[in-house]
């Protein structure tokens, strides 16, 4: 074994054997994203963010997840980069699903209502128009107790099928 891999190892299990639960989370959230990688071939970001998504018979997408300490900023809320990613990530997934396409971001607006504090974020995306070029979808994000934290809106460009 390399150096570098033994002193990972030891720091891995000064922090498992330590009292620090929410350092220990960060590990089973690292092993939770790098399972999600290789089971579903998705970003590490989603990984960590625990993303699993419906569509729903409405016609709109849902991620629901656990806020978790990889997600609070230094003022112990939800960082405004995470609920962004999980705006784009609700988003992009509808509008994959309705246009059978891959698709990417080409623009992108957010509008931060509230903190977000709580246990869980549920982020729901409904789509506004599908072109045969752009998908354009809204989104809005609460936390569990029904506290609107985000709502946004994006354009995506239609890539080849899935």
């Amino acid at each position: 074994m390399r150096k570098d891999q033994e002193a990972l190892l030891g720091f891995f299990n000064e922090i498992i054997n330590g009292e620090n639960e929410e350092e220990q989370q960060m590990l089973y959230l690292t092993r939770q994203a790098i399972e999600h990688m290789r089971d579903r071939k998705s970003s590490y970001l989603s990984g960590f963010m625990g993303l699993r998504g419906e569509y729903l018979e409405d016609g709109t997408y849902r991620f629901e997840v656990p806020i978790t300490p990889f997600m609070l900023n230094r003022h112990r809320t939800v960082h405004g980069g995470i609920t962004a990613s999980l705006a784009d990530s609700v988003m992009g997934s509808l509008a994959s699903r309705v246009s059978g396409h891959k698709v990417v971001t080409t623009e992108m607006n957010v509008h931060y209502l509230s903190p977000g504090t709580g246990d869980r974020l549920i982020a729901t995306a409904e789509l506004l128009r599908k072109g045969s070029h752009l998908c354009v979808c809204q989104c809005k994000i609460h936390n569990e107790e029904g506290r609107l934290v985000l709502a946004g809106s994006g354009n995506f460009f239609l890539l080849e099928p899935k």
